[in-house]
C-alpha cells in the first residue's frame, strides 16, 4: 500500500523547473517536490481525478509516520490522517470529536464515550479498547504525554473509556485536543509502511522532511472526502513557495512567510487568509551557560529588541508586538497590571545596565568581559522561518553596539544544538495556548525539568504554582495563578517573547470550503474541495 520514495529526478525536475520560473532567485534545493512531478502523474490524469497540492516551508516537515514521535503528530493531523477524541473550536474551546461526552464527579476520574460509527482506515472498528491501547502507547514513548498528563491508568469496555489520573486534572478535555492524543490503530499500523487514523485521508506515500501524499478514505465516518488525492510538499524557500503558487504548482501556501503575502493581497485569483492565534516568536537564554547565568545580561539583550521595528519591517505588520508572555486575547494575556522589567527599547539604557552589573571591555577587543567571561555569544534559529533568522541578524547589530558579539547560526533543525545545550540564544516559534490551557505552555517551558525549557529556568515558587493551577477548576482563579507565573518569568528575564504572530495561509480562489483555524491544528478535512 505504501512506498518510500527517494525521488532524486524528481526533485531534480523540480529545482530545474523552479529555477527556469525564477530567474536568478529562488532556486529550489535538493528535496524540495513539485505538483508537477512524474509520480504525481501527468495533467490528464491529474484532471480525471480532483487532486489538490498544498506547499509549506515548514508545516509538512514530519520526520516519521509515528504519532508519539516529537510533534509529528500535528504534521498528520495537518495531513487530514489523524483526529483527536475532543476538537478545539473556533473560540479555541474543547468540543466532541471522536467522542460524545465527558464527565467526571471528582477530576481524578474521568469517563469518556465513544462514537460507534467510527472506523480506522484499514476498516477495524474504534473501540474503548484500540483507543486504550493507542494511548498506552502512546505514553509510553513521549514524555510530552507524561508531562500533559499525570495517567495512573485506562480502562475500556464497549464504547466507553475510562482515564484514571494520579492526580485531580480540569482540562483533561483540552489536553485530548493536542495532536500527540491523536487516535491511531495501535496494532496493526507500523509507522514505516502503514499508519491507519480515523481521518478523512490515509497517507499512501511518506518522504520525511520532503513530501506527504494522502488519498481520500471512503469509509470516513464524516462523509465521503470531496477531495480524490493531496500532495503535502515541503518547499525550500519563501520565494519558491511565493512562484509555485503563482505558477499553479500548488493550490494553498500553508503558514506564508510574511515576506511574501504582499505579492498576493491585491490580486483578485488568491485569497489572503490571516488569522490572529497565539503563536509567539521568542528568545531562549540558556542560563546553563556563564554569560547567561547574569540576569542583566539577558535583560540588557531584551532591551536592545526594536519590537515595533521587527513587527513592522520583518513581519509586514502580520504581528503585534509583546512585552509580556502570551497574547492579548487570551483572558490571561497582555500585559495590563503586570510590572514590566523592559517596556521599551532601549539600547543605551542596556548598555548602562551592563555597566552597573560590573560588565566593561577590559582588554580593548571591543567586547565585554567579566570575571574572566567574554560576552560572546552564539544564537540558533532554523531555517524554514526565514523571519526569524532576519530577526536574529538585526538582533546581532543591536548588540554589536553596546559591546555583545553574537554569532548566528542558521539551521535546517535546532533539535541536536537544542540537546546538546551549545547555544546561549535560541530563536524558536510556537502555538503557546495551542489547547486552550495555559498551563500547557508553562509545564514545557518554564516548570522545572520542562520538555521545552531551553533556558533551563528554574524556579520552585513557580513550580509550585503550576501544581495549584493544576487543581484549579474555577477560571478567574486560574487566570490569577497564571499572571503570578507569567510576572515571575518576567522578573527573572527567562525568555522574551517578542511579537505574536499571526497565521497566513494564501490560496487559489479554485480551492472552497476551508479557511484558517486559530489553533493552527487543521487543514485537510472532509469539507476541503478544489475546483478544476
Amino acid at each position: 500500500m505504501f512506498h518510500h520514495r527517494k525521488r532524486i529526478g524528481a526533485a531534480l525536475l523540480a529545482a530545474v523547473l523552479l529555477l527556469g520560473a525564477a530567474g536568478c532567485g529562488g532556486g529550489s534545493r535538493e528535496g524540495t517536490s513539485q505538483a508537477g512531478t512524474a509520480e504525481s502523474g501527468t495533467a490528464q490524469a491529474q484532471e480525471e481525478k480532483k487532486v489538490m497540492n498544498l506547499g509549506s516551508t515548514g508545516y509538512f516537515a514530519a520526520e516519521t509516520m509515528d504519532p508519539a514521535n516529537g510533534w509529528d503528530g500535528w504534521y498528520m493531523m495537518y495531513d487530514g490522517a489523524l483526529e483527536t477524541l475532543f476538537k478545539l473550536d473556533e473560540s479555541i474551546s474543547p468540543v466532541p470529536a471522536l467522542a460524545l461526552s465527558c464527565e467526571s464527579a471528582d477530576q481524578i476520574t474521568w469517563t469518556i464515550e465513544l462514537r460507534d460509527d467510527v472506523t480506522f482506515q484499514n476498516g477495524e472498528k474504534m473501540t474503548a479498547e484500540a483507543v486504550k491501547t493507542c494511548f498506552e502507547r502512546t505514553y509510553e514513548n513521549s514524555a510530552r504525554a507524561r508531562e500533559q498528563i499525570a495517567l495512573e491508568s485506562l480502562e475500556a469496555e464497549g464504547q466507553t473509556l475510562t482515564f484514571h489520573l494520579a492526580e485531580p486534572s480540569v482540562t483533561l478535555m483540552n489536553d485530548l485536543t493536542d495532536p500527540l492524543w491523536s487516535v491511531y490503530d495501535a496494532v496493526n499500523s507500523d509507522y514505516t509502511e502503514n499508519l491507519y487514523g480515523t481521518g478523512p485521508y490515509i497517507i499512501t506515500e511518506f518522504e520525511p522532511f520532503s513530501e506527504t501524499v494522502v488519498r481520500k478514505y471512503e469509509g470516513y465516518w464524516g462523509g465521503v472526502p470531496k477531495l480524490d488525492e493531496a500532495h503535502l510538499i515541503t518547499i525550500s524557500d519563501a520565494e519558491s513557495l511565493s512562484m509555485a503558487l503563482q505558477n499553479g504548482e500548488i493550490d494553498l501556501a500553508v503558514s506564508m512567510p510574511t515576506s511574501a503575502v504582499s505579492v498576493f493581497e491585491n490580486n483578485q485569483d488568491f485569497v489572503v487568509d490571516a488569522v490572529t492565534t497565539s503563536r509567539g516568536n521568542r528568545l531562549y537564554y540558556n542560563m546553563d551557560r556563564p554569560a547567561m547565568k547574569d540576569a542583566a545580561v539577558r535583560q540588557a539583550i531584551a532591551m536592545c529588541i526594536d519590537r515595533e521595528g521587527v513587527a513592522s519591517a520583518i513581519y509586514n505588520g502580520m504581528a503585534e508586538p509583546s512585552w509580556g508572555i502570551y497574547p492579548d486575547f487570551l483572558s490571561y494575556g497582555g500585559t495590563e497590571g503586570l510590572e514590566l522589567t523592559v517596556d521599551r527599547y532601549d539600547p543605551e539604557g542596556a548598555a548602562a545596565l551592563l555597566a552597573q552589573a560590573g560588565w566593561s571591555d577590559s582588554d580593548g577587543d571591543g567586547i565585554l568581559d567579566k570575571d574572566g567571561v567574554s560576552l560572546k555569544l552564539r544564537a540558533v534559529t532554523f531555517a524554514s522561518r526565514t523571519e526569524m533568522g532576519q530577526f536574529l541578524e538585526l538582533l546581532q547589530a543591536e548588540l554589536s553596539g553596546i559591546g555583545i558579539q553574537l554569532t548566528v547560526d542558521v539551521l535546517e533543525n535546532t533539535n541536536d544544538v537544542v540537546a546538546s545545550g551549545d547555544y546561549d540564544l535560541d530563536c524558536e516559534s510556537g502555538v503557546m495556548a495551542p489547547t486552550g490551557n495555559a498551563q500547557y505552555f508553562i509545564n514545557m517551558m518554564f516548570v522545572t525539568g520542562g520538555t521545552s525549557n531551553y533556558s533551563h529556568y528554574s524556579n520552585p515558587q513557580l513550580d509550585a504554582l503550576a501544581g495549584e493551577l493544576a487543581g484549579t477548576a474555577d477560571e478567574q482563579e486560574r487566570d490569577a495563578l497564571v499572571r503570578q507565573m507569567v510576572q515571575m518569568v518576567l522578573d527573572d528575564n527567562a525568555m522574551t517573547v517578542y511579537n505574536h504572530q499571526k497565521m497566513v495561509n494564501v490560496y487559489s480562489t479554485k480551492v472552497k470550503g476551508y479557511s484558517t483555524h486559530p489553533s493552527e491544528y487543521y487543514l485537510l478535512d472532509v469539507n476541503t474541495d478544489i475546483e478544476r
